[in-house]
């Protein structure tokens, strides 16, 4: 038990490590004996966690995805509307990218790294995360709540609006990260204009 306790430990030591790397010098930019230094372990270590950087990469990406689909789907569940349905998935995902930033960045910046079955795995997560908002929003456009044109070009406008909180955002600002998800909400719903523009 204990053995496999700080196998365990040193993984996500070494996990760290990758995505503190992977996050500031990019994917290309990384090498396994990079993390290997940074952790103090041999690289025959490192094989036994991470058979190749490829694997590395997948890893990172995989856990995001996972925590990400994990964390939003119960936000938009616990609403009743479209609209409601779709503040609370914007919300969550908004805290999420600001919280989980370096992983986030990777996750959406390193797609292009990743080869051949790697790349059709982490495509079909992202497609089925995308999908929860697709939804909401189809289903409030059959309601009436909601007005666009296609479906799956709001959706991208509306992750790649709020997935960039994970570069820009600093808890030194000065609004909370919850305001910042709510204001995003309303800019998305609700756009820049009043409801009776007014004369200049």
């Amino acid at each position: 038990m204990a053995e496999r306790q700080e196998r365990n430990n040193t993984e996500e030591v070494v996990y760290e490590a990758a995505v503190d790397l992977m996050a500031a010098r990019g994917y290309h930019g990384t090498s396994l004996r990079d993390v290997a230094r940074v952790v103090g372990v041999q690289m025959s270590s490192l094989y036994y966690y991470y058979p190749s950087k490829q694997d590395m990469l997948k890893a990172i990406m995989r856990r995001t995805m996972h925590d990400l689909h994990a964390f939003v789907e119960p936000a938009m569940q616990a609403e009743s509307t479209p609209r409601t349905q779709l503040l609370a998935g914007i919300r969550a995902h908004v805290l999420f990218h600001a919280e989980r930033g370096r992983e986030t960045i990777i996750t959406d910046s390193e797609i292009r790294a990743l080869e051949g079955d790697n790349r059709e795995e982490i495509i079909a997560l992202r497609d089925r995360y995308s999908q929860l908002f697709t939804a909401i929003l189809k289903a409030g456009k059959r309601e009436g709540a909601f007005t666009f044109g296609d479906a799956h070009v709001a959706t991208n406008a509306l992750m790649t609006m709020c997935t960039g909180v994970a570069t820009w955002y600093r808890p030194s600002g000065r609004r909370s990260l919850k305001q910042i998800a709510d204001q995003l909400g309303q800019l998305f719903l609700d756009g820049v204009l009043t409801a009776s523009p007014q004369p200049a």
